[in-house]
């Protein structure tokens, strides 16, 4: 059996492996576990866990949120003048990027496998809106393994 906190640990350490954190336009800050730096306004993304069943065959669920700063009016004047728009063409092509690590390719596979006992798959994504002006995407990882 494993700990909700090892699972954790396994998909930090494979995301930080991944295209995710080496693309030329990887996310600005860090990859973290639960938490990010308070006040961050980087691109973090976290990892946080819901816990596992202790079965046989483990299942849990973890999130994955990805931060993005929301669009800024000096730079962009036509928005107005509030922090509040959210960059979707950031969040999208942060999106992809993370959901490519889980579909090698394969556009209907949503899941990868490490050591061949143990599954992550991406099950869903929402937006939210965050503080710091910014917006994230969360994803909703479902995981298995029979270690």
């Amino acid at each position: 059996m494993i700990t909700s906190i090892e699972a954790g640990n396994m998909l930090f350490s494979f995301l930080g492996k991944s295209i995710l954190m080496t693309d030329i336009n990887k996310p600005s800050g860090e990859l973290c576990k639960f938490e990010r730096a308070e006040g961050s306004t980087k691109e973090d993304i976290v990892i946080n866990t819901l816990g596992l069943n202790r079965e046989p065959v483990q299942k849990g669920v973890l999130i994955v949120n990805i931060y993005v700063s929301n669009l800024d009016p000096a730079k962009i004047p036509n928005i107005g003048t509030g922090r509040n728009r959210p960059d979707t063409a950031r969040l999208l092509y942060l999106s992809k990027l993370f959901q490519s690590v889980f579909n090698d390719n394969d556009e209907t596979v949503s899941e990868v496998w490490i050591n061949q006992d143990t599954c992550f798959e991406i099950t869903s994504d929402d937006q939210f809106s965050d503080v710091n002006n910014q917006h994230y995407i969360s994803f909703r990882i479902n995981f298995f393994t029979i270690k």
